[in-house]
């Protein structure tokens, strides 16, 4: 098994000590984990979400470091980012970013418009068309950002709060457009199963991944989106019987920006 996306005590919204989180990936019988804490400098520009305590990101090299150190012949141990995209806070991440040797970059869309959309006032008085289709293009512009990411994270996280559906019949041409760019810019497509209140068992759902499969789309992985040490490859299973059904073969798992291919 692998775990391409999960986050300890580094990132603003958990709790868990980096040891515990990889402790738990190798009890687990895990062959790779990518540790992905959050990098989220989008919401030093959002009005709802400044408050939001930053990544200290020399810290997290060193803690990850001294980890690949004591845990490198139990575990293969990717020193990993998810970077939450905005256009005001690309050139800030693009120019912290390149001083550090990462393993994977998770490029994903948490804000929209300069606002933090997990905050439900973001949704009060708005159409569906309101909600979600500046979202899916934030995705769509989020992709050609100058930065050498490798997963494009958790597509469909809006639905986590939203009071609508997110489904590839809504709005399929604006997701032949995304699925398209991410195969021929060679991304990876994230299967994330940390959904929280959603009514779907992982991010993207069924139609979307089965769409990304019919335009050709080939690199995906498992992400558990893990915060907590119980969550730590969630739904492995059902996601790899999923994408078996779909007609993927491998998960990919990037090391020095590089995927090695999994069975699945």
């Amino acid at each position: 098994m692998l775990d391409s996306h999960t986050h300890s005590e580094h990132s603003a919204d958990s709790v868990m000590p980096l040891d515990d989180l990889i402790s738990t990936a190798v009890r687990l019988g895990l062959s790779y984990l990518a540790v992905t804490d959050h990098m989220d400098r989008d919401f030093l520009f959002c009005k709802n979400a400044k408050s939001v305590r930053q990544l200290d990101l020399p810290a997290y090299a060193a803690a990850i470091d001294k980890a690949k150190k004591v845990y490198g012949g139990k575990i293969k141990l990717a020193f990993g980012i998810e970077c939450g995209y905005s256009k005001a806070s690309e050139i800030m991440c693009r120019d912290e970013l390149k001083d550090y040797d990462f393993d994977v970059i998770i490029n994903s869309v948490h804000s929209v418009n300069d606002e933090d959309i997990y905050i439900e006032s973001y949704y009060k008085n708005k159409t569906k068309d309101e909600i979600l289709l500046p979202y899916i293009r934030a995705i769509d512009e989020s992709l050609d950002i100058e930065m050498p990411y490798d997963i494009v994270g958790h597509i469909g996280y809006i639905a986590r709060k939203a009071p609508y559906p997110f489904e590839y019949a809504d709005y399929d041409g604006l997701f032949d457009k995304i699925f398209k760019k991410i195969i021929q810019k060679g991304k990876c497509l994230e299967i994330n199963s940390h959904v929280k209140f959603a009514k779907a068992d992982f991010f993207p759902g069924i139609s979307l991944i089965k769409r990304y499969r019919e335009l050709g789309g080939e690199l995906i992985t498992f992400s558990s989106d893990a915060h907590q040490t119980f969550r730590v490859a969630e739904k492995y299973p059902l996601i790899a019987e999923t994408a078996k059904a779909l007609g993927f073969k491998y998960f990919a798992a990037y090391l020095s920006h590089k995927p090695e291919m999994y069975l699945i």
